[in-house]
């Protein structure tokens, strides 16, 4: 029996959800260092898009694939390299992505 590949969002749409961004970012802590929006008032929550295996081609951006990031992280996160970043540490952030965006379908309904 040959296992069935799954993909976390298929790449034939574009999700765009700006509600989604504005809940994540409100109510979720920082994917990498845990802090939230209400732990230090300089410390803004920012919407990261993945990148790498998860992007769908050139400045499209799928709301599905995003992360909650603090302003300090997001930004040495850029300058440093996605892949470079999620290699090392062995952690594969579509999956939170996906259970966020599951969540926030569920939350919908």
């Amino acid at each position: 029996m040959r296992k069935k590949k799954t993909r976390l969002i298929s790449h034939s749409s574009v999700i765009k959800d700006r509600a989604f961004q504005v809940w994540v970012c409100e109510t979720k802590p920082c994917f990498n260092c845990s802090v939230t929006k209400n732990n230090i008032n300089y410390s803004q929550i920012q919407f990261h898009h993945l990148q790498g295996k998860y992007r769908l081609g050139m400045a499209m951006r799928n709301d599905a694939m995003g992360i909650p990031m603090c302003y300090p992280c997001h930004s040495i996160f850029q300058k440093r390299g996605e892949r470079l970043y999620w290699e090392e540490i062995g952690i594969d952030p579509g999956i939170y992505a996906q259970e966020l965006w599951e969540e926030w379908l569920e939350r919908k309904q």
